[in-house]
C-alpha cells in the first residue's frame, strides 16, 4: 500500500524548549515514523528562527499581524507566501497536511480552498479560548481587559475553525466534548479525535533527593503566574510551619520569571521558596525533589508536567483542572482549595514511603496509557483512517 505523503506544517521546534515543543516533536517523529514527511516552518516576520539542522524545511513563512477579528494565535501570510505554500503542496502530491492548531489557519483554508480532495489534520494541543477565559475569569480588572476581548475573538475564531471538514486531535477529552457540544456536531462536518501527549522516556537518574518540593514550569504563562500567586498566598500559609518543622524546602524553577515573583516572596517574608528560575536539567530538578506540586486553577490541554513527573516515578499534587485530560485516577493527589492541597503535601511530608509508592504507581499507570508507542500508534492510525474517510467512504 502507498505510504501517505505528509506535509507537516509547525513554528520552529528544534532546540527549543517547552512541552509545546515537545510535543512538537514527538508528531515530527511520529509521522515520520510511518509516513512520507516533509517541513514547513512558520517564523515571525523580520526574525530568522532557529536554525533545523536535523529537521530542514522546505520553506520557512514568515507570520504577519492578523487582520481584525482574527486573535494574534492565528496570523496572517503575505499573498506570495500563500501562493507559495500552495505551489509546494502541490508540488510535492501531499495526501495530508498535518498542522499545529492555529498558528498556520490562513495557510490551511487557502490550501484546502485550492485542493479540496487533500486532507488537512489540526492538533489542537489546547484551546486558546478556555485558558483566556479561565485568566480573565481569575483576574477581572480594567488592567486586564485584554484578555476580555481576546476571549471574544478567540471565541469566535474558534467557532469558524472547528466547523471546517478537517481532522481535529485533542489531548483533552474534556475540552474534546466541550467544543463538541459548542460547535454542535450537525454543524461540525470535520472529526473530533483524541491523541493525549506522552509520558517522555526518562533516563536513568539517581541524584541524592534533596529535602524540597518542585513547582515547575514556564513562569511567565498566565498559568503558572497564578498559580505561584496562589501557592504564596494562599497554600504557603498553611503549610510553612510543616515545612520548617520538616527542615523541607519549595523550590521554583522555569524560565523566565517574572520580577513580580521575587518581590511578592520579599512581601511574604519567607525563608521557605527558594525562586530557581531556569535550570540545566529538569529532568534533574525532578530527580532530586520529594513530589511536585502544582496547585493550578487556569489551565488547558493536559499537564505534560505531570507526564514528566511520573516519567521519574514522583508524586504529584495539583488541582483537578491540573489533572485534566489525564486518566490518572488514585495516582495523583488532587485538591482544588489551599486546604485540601495543604493536607496533601502535609500527608506526603509525614509519610516519605508514600509519597514514593505515590510516584511508582503513576508511573506505572502513565505507562499503560501514555507510552511514546503506544501514542505513535494511535495518531498513525487517526491520520489513515480519515485520509481514507475523505478519499471516498460515507462521513
Amino acid at each position: 500500500m502507498k505510504r501517505l505523503r505528509v506535509l507537516y506544517l509547525d513554528t520552529p521546534f528544534e532546540n527549543v524548549s517547552g512541552g509545546d515543543k515537545n510535543r512538537s516533536r514527538f508528531l515530527w517523529w511520529a509521522l515520520g515514523e510511518r509516513f512520507e514527511v516533509s517541513l514547513v516552518l512558520l517564523g515571525t516576520a523580520g526574525k530568522t528562527p532557529p536554525p533545523a539542522s536535523q529537521f530542514p524545511p522546505l520553506a520557512i513563512l514568515p507570520t504577519q499581524p492578523p487582520p481584525f477579528p482574527r486573535p494574534g494565535a492565528a496570523p496572517a501570510f503575505a499573498a506570495a507566501d500563500q501562493d507559495r505554500f500552495v505551489q509546494i503542496v502541490r508540488d510535492g502530491n501531499f495526501d495530508v497536511v498535518f498542522g499545529r492548531f492555529t498558528v498556520g489557519y490562513e495557510l490551511l483554508d487557502r490550501v484546502a480552498r485550492e485542493l479540496p480532495d487533500l486532507t488537512i489534520v489540526v492538533d489542537v494541543d489546547m484551546v486558546s479560548s478556555r485558558l483566556v477565559a479561565l485568566t480573565w475569569a481569575a483576574h477581572r480588572s480594567f488592567k486586564k481587559r485584554w484578555f476580555l476581548f481576546e476571549k471574544w475573538k478567540l471565541q469566535y475564531f474558534e467557532r469558524q475553525l472547528f466547523r471546517q471538514p478537517w481532522l481535529f486531535l485533542f489531548t483533552n477529552g474534556t475540552e474534546l466534548e466541550g467544543v463538541r457540544a459548542e460547535v454542535a456536531p450537525q454543524a461540525a462536518s470535520g472529526k473530533f479525535a483524541l491523541l493525549p501527549n506522552i509520558m517522555p522516556p526518562a533516563r536513568e537518574l539517581h541524584p541524592p533527593r534533596q529535602p524540597v518540593i518542585l513547582f515547575f514550569g514556564s513562569l511567565d504563562s498566565s498559568a503558572n503566574v497564578d498559580g505561584f500567586q496562589f501557592l504564596v498566598d494562599e497554600v504557603l500559609p498553611l503549610i510553612e510551619a510543616d515545612l520548617k518543622r520538616c527542615g523541607v524546602r519549595l523550590r521554583v524553577v522555569g524560565k523566565n520569571p517574572p520580577p513580580a515573583f521575587a518581590e511578592k516572596l520579599r512581601a511574604r517574608g519567607t525563608d521557605r521558596v527558594d525562586l530557581v528560575g531556569p535550570v540545566d536539567s529538569v529532568e534533574l530538578a525532578l530527580a532530586e525533589c520529594l513530589f511536585v506540586l502544582l496547585p493550578l486553577r487556569i489551565a488547558s490541554g493536559t499537564r505534560t508536567r505531570i507526564l514528566e513527573a511520573a516519567a521519574l516515578g514522583r508524586a504529584v499534587v495539583t488541582t483537578t483542572i491540573g489533572a485534566e485530560g489525564l486518566d490518572l485516577g488514585d495516582t495523583v493527589s488532587i485538591g482544588d482549595t489551599a486546604a485540601e492541597l495543604a493536607a496533601h503535601t502535609r500527608a506526603l511530608l509525614a509519610d516519605p514511603a508514600a509519597a514514593e509508592a505515590l510516584g511508582r504507581r503513576l508511573k506505572q499507570r502513565s505507562l499503560s496509557l501514555y507510552a511514546t508507542a503506544k501514542v505513535a500508534n494511535d495518531l498513525a492510525q487517526a491520520v489513515i483512517n480519515f485520509a481514507g474517510r475523505t478519499e471516498g467512504a460515507t462521513p
